[in-house]
């Protein structure tokens, strides 16, 4: 669970607002949309409305019914506005579907471009002392989508890119040291709260040399492992569904069961799978 802060607050130091899951979620997202088909602007993003709002709908009456009596220990209250608020993945879907039908080949100036944005409004903006880039902010909507650029940018390269388990490994666990580093000197220091930014080169690592891990020999056999790759798959596919139900399961109501209370929410997972069959259901019979 990525945004554990409160879950584990003996580990919170390490809590970055879930910064590291989110920019694997969006280098997915990036790297399986340019490998879609496009087609019609109107259809292709009907098709994207019916893949959010469904769940969306759904997760709103799921927290009615079950979360709502018991608010009082912590959960969120539910409300119709946050079934339909936070939506900046539609944004992202209509930037990237011009991009990718006008720009596709020039996605290595795009990035350049964005990452020139993001700079300047990080050092226009006016932030406070204890500004966490990584925090509620919506400037992370902004360097998120550098990670959906790679992602597409990965997913459509037709380079043969060299895999090894074991030196991408060191180097996703090198980059993430390098990137916590940054991010406890800047929380220790203020002349380097001032120049958290620098923590996105090692994040970009992080994510490369993942996605090498990931296609590693060595994984692959776990892939295609008859139970090990159907667990990789299920989990892989209720990632939109999880994405949706984590804010539901913020509560410190259980630490002192820790490291219980992890397990029970992995657990309460299961109302991302209960969610997904909910949406097919409905919109099948309407």
């Amino acid at each position: 669970m990525p945004h554990y802060l409160l879950p584990i607050p003996t580990c919170s130091v390490f809590a970055t607002g879930g910064a590291i899951g989110d920019v694997l979620f969006f280098f997915c997202f990036g790297f399986t949309l340019f490998l879609g088909r496009m087609g019609r602007f109107d259809n292709w993003y009907k098709r994207r409305i019916n893949r959010i709002y469904p769940h969306r709908f759904c997760m709103g009456h799921i927290k009615y019914f079950l979360f709502q009596p018991a608010s009082e220990y912590g959960l969120y209250h539910y409300s119709w506005w946050r079934m339909v608020r936070n939506l900046h993945i539609m944004i992202y879907y209509a930037v990237l579907y011009f991009i990718q039908r006008f720009m596709l080949h020039q996605l290595k100036w795009v990035f350049g471009i964005v990452t020139l944005i993001c700079i300047a409004c990080y050092f226009i903006m006016d932030r406070p002392a204890d500004y966490n880039m990584y925090g509620a902010t919506y400037f992370k909507w902004g360097y998120y989508f550098l990670f959906m650029l790679l992602g597409a940018m990965m997913g459509i390269s037709q380079k043969q890119w060299s895999f090894n388990f074991k030196t991408d490994f060191i180097k996703v666990i090198g980059s993430a040291f390098v990137y916590y580093a940054i991010l406890f000197a800047g929380r220790k220091y203020t002349p380097f709260s001032e120049l958290q930014i620098l923590s996105l080169i090692p994040l970009l690592f992080i994510v490369y040399y993942f996605y090498k891990v990931c296609n590693s020999d060595a994984l692959k056999k776990w892939y295609t492992d008859k139970y090990i790759g159907w667990g990789i798959k299920f989990i892989g596919g209720l990632c939109l569904e999880i994405y949706l139900v984590q804010s539901t399961l913020f509560t410190d109501k259980m630490n002192n069961i820790f490291p219980l209370n992890i397990l029970i929410m992995f657990l309460i997972i299961v109302v991302a799978y209960i969610l997904r069959c909910s949406s097919r259901f409905f919109f099948t019979n309407i």
